[in-house]
């Protein structure tokens, strides 16, 4: 049987409505967020990792935050190496403003990516992209209007940020300091036998815990 032929999907004045409609409703009830694309800097293609990829820019954009109840997920759980957050989120983002947002300035970021990072101010938050979902909802009118972002609570790995965005990036300031990284020097000169530092082909950040007690230490 066929549809009524009185409601036509296919009539962009009609698909435009109701996408300028998506954006009014996430301009009034969403949130002001800074998207933070990510660098790759080495792309291992065998895992497909980048272990020294950097955040050098930032965008703000306005989103939706469907998860109105507050955070999911597990939430903070403690355990034997301390305190572990795994706290999530799901925003809802017009593709329309993206683009004019994002890929305007950057046009090799035609759609939100796994992996670029979100920040949150009211909570003072970064979350990581972990899924984005582009047909939900599914097709309205015979077009895709947003696209869902499914994010967690980042989790900082020797990332590199340079956004000139002090709230971002005090991120690696501050993972730094915590961590008690020692510097690997390139020229391994003036090392003595006894030393039980390890040396490395490049400078690189390790954990030093010899002759040390980590929980005197602070470190969990």
């Amino acid at each position: 049987m066929a549809t009524n032929p009185y409601i036509n999907q296919s009539v962009f004045t009609e698909q435009n409505l109701v996408e300028d409609l998506t954006i009014e409703i996430i301009k009034s009830m969403g949130r002001d967020m800074l998207y933070i694309p990510r660098t790759l800097v080495d792309l291992d293609l065998l895992f497909g990792e980048d272990t020294i990829s950097k955040f050098d820019n930032v965008f703000p954009l306005e989103m939706y935050i469907e998860s109105i109840d507050g955070f999911e997920g597990p939430g903070d759980i403690i355990s034997q190496l301390g305190i572990n957050i795994k706290d999530k989120i799901n925003l809802r983002v017009a593709r329309k403003r993206f683009e004019q947002e994002i890929t305007a300035s950057v046009s090799s970021i035609v759609r939100p990516r796994e992996g670029d990072l979100v920040f949150f101010p009211l909570s003072n938050t970064t979350f990581e992209i972990n899924f984005v979902e582009h047909e939900n909802p599914f097709y309205q009118l015979g077009k895709l209007h947003t696209y869902q972002l499914q994010c967690e609570v980042f989790t900082y790995s020797n990332e590199e940020f340079d956004t000139q965005d002090t709230r971002i990036d005090v991120i690696e300031t501050l993972r730094q300091g915590l961590s008690g990284d020692i510097i690997i020097p390139l020229d391994p000169t003036g090392i003595t036998a006894g030393d039980n530092s390890i040396i490395g082909a490049s400078a690189e950040n390790i954990y030093d815990f010899t002759d040390k007690d980590p929980f005197s230490e602070g470190v969990y």
